[in-house]
């Protein structure tokens, strides 16, 4: 979808600087799809590419360009460099990993969303793309959807106050409404029902004797160490889940 959108752009005369940046292990998928797909020839940058720039700027002898969502946070060289300049589209893959929250009261800022709010004030157009959901706190999708509109959504949210609207930020694509050519649904309708059956006398002691971890579950909660209470509980479930299955 974000090579048709910059092929797209490409072809109106709208687009000629691109920068994509994703996590480490993402950069040779999107080189390689970009390529095979929309015949884009986006560059990667490595350290070798980077200190060997003809003009000591890596960003402007590089007009379609991928980088390293980790290796751009932490190199604050680069980071200097990239505030020389200008680009057409951003892109930002598995976004949610530039999200942060509010810790004591106060915003907990981390490199990643520092970043986060650098890359908007290079472009014309910032695309965040994720399909991991959000942790469910208002104040803290606030502070994500501020990289996309700092001055909408500035300042701590507070319950009962405002409610957050990005409707018009966001296109989330959900596959019940993803339709074929002809109008019916790309994917079939998901029917749960419950099927019945009896144990045989094996199973049914197998069964029996996985439940009663529930015991050491129950032992665990108890513990005084909160996070090796969790480590534990976790444990457990897991062991029964899968033995059991």
């Amino acid at each position: 979808m974000t090579g048709l959108l910059i092929k797209e752009l490409i072809a109106r005369g709208d687009l000629q600087r691109c920068l994509i940046v994703c996590p480490d292990n993402l950069v040779e998928q999107w080189q390689d799809e970009l390529c095979r797909r929309f015949h884009l020839p986006f560059e990667i940058m490595t350290n070798d590419k980077y200190e060997a720039a003809r003009t000591g700027n890596w960003f402007t002898e590089n007009p379609l360009s991928i980088c390293r969502l980790d290796k751009l946070t932490h190199n604050e060289d680069a980071q200097e460099k990239l505030k020389t300049t200008d680009w057409d589209v951003v892109v930002c893959d598995e976004a949610h990993k530039m999200s942060t929250s509010f810790w004591g009261g106060e915003i907990r800022r981390t490199k990643r969303y520092k970043l986060g709010q650098l890359l908007p004030t290079l472009t014309r157009h910032f695309l965040l793309l994720t399909a991991t959901p959000h942790n469910g706190k208002e104040e803290d999708f606030q502070l994500f959807m501020a990289l996309v509109d700092g001055d909408r959504f500035e300042g701590k949210f507070r319950d009962g106050v405002h409610s957050i609207n990005a409707s018009d930020l966001m296109s989330r694509m959900i596959k019940e409404d993803l339709l074929k050519f002809d109008g019916r649904p790309l994917f079939p309708e998901r029917k749960a029902y419950t099927a019945e059956y009896e144990l045989s006398d094996g199973e049914a002691d197998l069964y029996q004797r996985v439940t009663d971890v529930r015991e050491e579950f129950n032992r665990a909660e108890q513990l005084a160490n909160d996070r090796r209470r969790g480590t534990i509980g976790f444990a457990l479930t897991v062991l029964q889940r899968r033995l059991a299955s």
